[in-house]
């Protein structure tokens, strides 16, 4: 009897951590988490989804998420450069990055990540109208109004009130 325990352990220990939870579901508990406003408790599932899966774009994107509503604006950037460079085309990413460059003062950093987005994504909307605010803090007045008008006309509604005020005041 004691052989056979043996070897169903030594079986078990060969195929490897078999009660390991996998990267994609440690992301969506995390997800989870960040969607109930617990923070801490999901950038600790994001932690162990990179380390079940470094490479995965999706955890470190998320961690990223998670960091920033904490603000850790610096660690943020480390895990969305991450990110884009584990995933070019990721323009949730850059969107995201481009806004923790905003928050610390980046504005010309910001203005490249939003425009990198919409040369992924021609129809993202936040980005043109966060291109246009980081655009209005550099005091580049023609360029953000031209991002904040194509943002209220792809829908943005934040843009279409900003708009109206810009417009206002001229």
């Amino acid at each position: 009897m004691r052989a056979l325990i043996v070897s169903v352990l030594f079986l078990l220990f060969l195929s490897g951590p078999v009660f390991a939870e996998s990267a994609e579901t440690l992301i969506e508990q995390g997800r989870e988490r960040y969607d109930q406003e617990e923070y801490h408790q999901a950038l600790e599932s994001f932690n162990r989804a990179i380390k079940a899966d470094s490479r995965n774009a999706k955890a470190n994107y998320h961690r990223a998420k998670a960091l920033y509503k904490l603000e850790k604006y610096s660690e943020a950037l480390e895990s969305f450069n991450r990110a884009v460079s584990l995933k070019n085309d990721y323009h949730k990413a850059y969107y995201r990055r481009g806004k923790t460059y905003y928050k610390l003062g980046r504005y010309s950093e910001a203005v490249a990540d939003y425009t990198k987005a919409v040369e992924i994504r021609d129809d993202y909307a936040k980005a043109f109208y966060r291109r246009g605010l980081a655009r209005l803090a550099m005091e580049d007045t023609t360029g953000a109004l031209k991002d904040i008008r194509d943002a209220a006309q792809l829908g943005k509604s934040k843009a279409v009130e900003l708009l109206g005020e810009m417009e206002r005041q001229n």
